[in-house]
């Protein structure tokens, strides 16, 4: 595989796909895609500045969460009377919104790039204690604008226990017109006190030929790829945009071939294909997540393929050994989040494909 550079996802790496730009660059505000009327009623709650206090938005990796996110921080603080259930999408406000810049919209996250990290003493892996302090000195002024405050956390199943345990002050006592967004792929490593406080707010998949259609769109150079990104992104756009990449797609053939001959496959070969092009911890945990993602997508579509030749019940030993090396790719992603180092987790995973 020709080695690529990783680039580490950041918060709005899959979310700004899906907003427009006008002619000078700005991003306009776009309405999620798909999501039905679950969203449509926060929306028109928001409008009316009713919407309750907290919400944990879950969902898949690139599947949308951002962009649920700043529509509904658009519907909150958008003045116009356009339309009382969405924001307009067209004012200055909704135009700020959708590009990070609006003076009441406060952001917390991890470390994007080095500078950012000396910067502002952030972490590339979690959320800290003393972010989640900042942002609550930050909430206790009062609004630029007075419409609403709004603090979003993306990655906030990164948030560390203490990180957690001090947003719990603010989630219970929030303050007028403050309310808090957050962002989680895994909301279970949210604590249960997180979550009693909160509203939550799944982000639906998309079907599939509404994927086809947005990625027709958007990258038509890569038609060949559309139907396996389709199969592969389970309902998320942004994942579908990313197996169309060219590095993704190589790295899918190898994935392919090592599963047809596990008897053969090279667990350290493999593992350090994964990662070419890495440069530095943080990048390379990125990439493994996106081997991982792209190997457990392979294997669930071999499942699948099993249960949908099978006449009538097909007993458990059928699926083996594909469950057992998905349950494997679960656990190497765990790894992952314990900081565990990329190239040791992925080997660890693969290694043990040939042993089942």
């Amino acid at each position: 595989m020709t080695a690529g550079k990783w680039v580490r996802e950041t918060r709005s790496a899959a979310a700004r796909p899906l907003a427009g730009a006008d002619v000078d660059g700005a991003l306009r505000l776009r309405a999620p895609l798909g999501q039905g009327d679950a969203l449509a009623r926060w929306s028109t709650l928001a409008r009316r500045g009713a919407l309750p206090h907290a919400f944990v938005v879950s969902g898949a990796r690139g599947g949308g969460k951002s962009v649920v996110i700043e529509w509904l921080t658009a519907a909150l603080l958008c003045p116009s009377d356009l339309d009382p259930e969405a924001p307009c999408g067209v004012c200055r406000t909704c135009t700020r919104v959708a590009n990070g810049l609006h003076p009441d919209v406060h952001l917390v996250d991890r470390a994007r790039d080095e500078a950012d990290k000396e910067e502002w003493k952030k972490s590339f892996y979690v959320i800290k204690v003393d972010q989640v302090r900042q942002a609550q000195q930050t909430l206790a002024r009062h609004a630029v604008e007075g419409v609403a405050r709004v603090l979003v956390i993306a990655d906030a199943d990164r948030l560390d226990e203490s990180a957690q345990n001090a947003l719990l002050k603010t989630l219970e006592e929030p303050g007028e017109r403050t309310f808090l967004l957050l962002e989680a792929t895994r909301p279970e490593n949210l604590l249960p006190t997180i979550h009693s406080r909160a509203q939550r707010l799944g982000v639906l998949p998309l079907a599939a030929d509404v994927l086809r259609r947005e990625l027709s769109a958007r990258l038509p150079e890569s038609s060949p790829h559309h139907e396996i990104a389709v199969q592969l992104a389970a309902g998320s756009l942004g994942a579908a945009l990313t197996a169309c990449t060219e590095q993704v797609v190589q790295l899918h053939h190898l994935v392919r071939a090592a599963l047809a001959e596990p008897d053969r496959l090279r667990p350290v070969e493999l593992a350090r294909k994964a990662l070419a092009g890495a440069r530095g911890r943080h990048v390379e945990v990125e990439a493994a997540h996106q081997f991982l993602w792209l190997l457990r997508r392979v294997l669930q579509a071999e499942v699948r393929a099993l249960a949908a030749a099978a006449d009538g019940p097909y007993p458990a030993a059928r699926t083996q050994p594909w469950t057992s090396w998905l349950e494997r790719t679960l656990a190497a992603e765990r790894d992952l989040d314990l900081l565990i180092p990329a190239e040791q987790a992925l080997i660890a995973c693969l290694a043990s494909f040939s042993t089942t």
